[in-house]
């Protein structure tokens, strides 16, 4: 038997004697001994030598690692390609407000904010409006086999405008009840949590909501970067709203943005969380360009930091949403089309009624449209379809990277403030992924050793 290596086979040393063998498209991965590889190996091709041989390349085959003489491999490729021709729009921003009770010093959504811009905060006929429109987008969206859908209410800061907050939680329950919306809809409120009082946090707690708030770690970590105007910590009123949240029995978490001032302290940061405040579920969250500026070499230590806090979260039964993200896409081979809801599967709806296709664009208004919510169908427009198309599959570039299926493409936003275009590399995200996917690998290899070692 005589076959070559699929187009997307990438080799992983994972100790003295074992080499991985992994498919960055459908993200299959086996474990050979380097004698066999040496053996059977010649250039592109494996050749088979008796039945035993014979049968592995056949196992081989079966997980596209390689494929028959006169095949291209890239037959998946294309049907990956087909499905980003398609925006389903499954995931619903609502900014309730695009002002901010503080001033974090990284903040990516006040900072490009244009000279005179004024806030405003959103009206009830719009939120009613934007939640119209989403049941019909989530109608075509489950159509086309996307089962999950989310709604996350964001701002600035979306407590500022609580009376149209707690509306928007009763209207989602009313939405669900008569059937309109799928009672799995999942409901994010994403907030510095300062104004969370008890009428708030029962609606939450009514509504099913995650209450995700913004804590960077212990007081002198997270009083460095958030901040009031006055230049004043926030870390004593927001542990204070949290440990409320808690009390309330409201599902929260915990979003760390990644920074100068607990970039070498992520580890510590996860066991803080844990041990202080009992978090059960946090995410550590990219820097998003700025113009602040941030550490050298803030992608490679990032890339790293994140690992080792992924084993200390891990082992003390935390769940890091963005580890454990890639981790679900790898066990279960589903490959990462983008690493964001933008590209052609969200919809944004500005305070002022505009709707848009990502929401760091709300201070120019950049890919943000003026259409009546009863007429509108995003799906249709240039925007989302030009944002569906932006990821690793389409990228040349990107093509022959390990982390091709694993990886989804970073922040479009990012891309867009380093490189001017959202369809450029946001490279920071590069060394990421790389690095992720090889961990992966290692790591599962290093729990199938530990399963033959119990199972003697």
């Amino acid at each position: 038997m005589k076959l070559k290596q699929s187009p997307f086979l990438h080799t992983v040393s994972v100790d003295e004697e074992y080499v991985a063998l992994y498919n960055s498209l459908n993200l299959e991965v086996a474990f050979l001994k380097r004698s066999f590889i040496e053996q059977h190996q010649q250039g592109q091709m494996f050749i088979s030598s008796d039945t035993v041989s014979e049968h592995i390349l056949e196992q081989l085959k079966k997980l596209g690692l390689l494929i028959d003489e006169q095949a291209d491999g890239y037959e998946l490729y294309r049907e990956y390609l087909k499905a980003l021709n398609e925006p389903a729009i499954n995931i619903l921003y609502l900014l309730l407000s695009d002002a901010c009770n503080i001033r974090c010093r990284y903040c990516y959504f006040l900072a490009p904010m244009p000279c005179g811009y004024r806030s405003s905060l959103m009206k009830k006929e719009t939120m009613i409006s934007a939640l119209n429109l989403f049941v019909r987008c989530v109608k075509k969206s489950v159509a086309k086999g996307h089962l999950e859908q989310h709604i996350v209410i964001y701002g600035g800061e979306p407590t500022l405008n609580k009376e149209v907050f707690l509306e928007t939680l009763r209207y989602i329950d009313v939405l669900k009840e008569k059937e309109l919306l799928p009672k799995t809809v999942s409901v994010t409120v994403n907030t510095n949590g300062i104004l969370l009082d008890e009428e708030i946090l029962t609606q939450c707690k009514t509504t099913g909501a995650v209450v995700a708030i913004s804590i960077d770690g212990p007081k002198e970590v997270h009083d460095q970067m958030r901040v009031y105007s006055s230049g004043k910590g926030t870390f004593d009123e927001v542990i204070h709203s949290y440990r409320l949240a808690q009390q309330s029995g409201v599902k929260t978490g915990v979003c760390v943005t990644i920074d100068g001032h607990n970039l070498f302290r992520m580890k510590e940061t996860v066991r803080w969380l844990a041990d202080e405040l009992d978090a059960k579920g946090m995410g550590f969250n990219i820097l998003i360009e700025n113009t602040t500026g941030q550490h050298d070499h803030y992608a490679e230590i990032v890339a790293q930091e994140l690992i080792e806090s992924f084993r200390v979260a891990r082992a003390m039964g935390v769940y890091e949403d963005r580890m454990m993200r890639r981790v679900k896409n790898f066990l279960n081979k589903e490959p990462v089309f983008s690493d964001c809801g933008g590209c052609g599967l969200q919809m944004v709806v500005s305070p002022d009624g505009k709707i848009g296709v990502c929401q760091a664009f709300c201070g120019e208004k950049e890919f943000f449209v003026t259409e009546p919510f009863e007429m509108f169908e995003p799906e249709s427009h240039p925007f989302w379809k030009r944002w569906r198309r932006r990821s690793p599959l389409t990228n040349e570039t990107c093509k022959n990277c390990i982390a091709l299926g694993n990886c989804g493409g970073g922040c479009p936003y990012n891309a867009y403030r380093v490189k001017g275009s959202i369809d450029a590399l946001d490279e920071r995200f590069c060394a990421h992924a790389k690095a992720t996917t090889n961990f992966l690998i290692c790591d599962l290899w290093e729990k199938q050793k530990e399963k033959q070692i119990t199972s003697k």
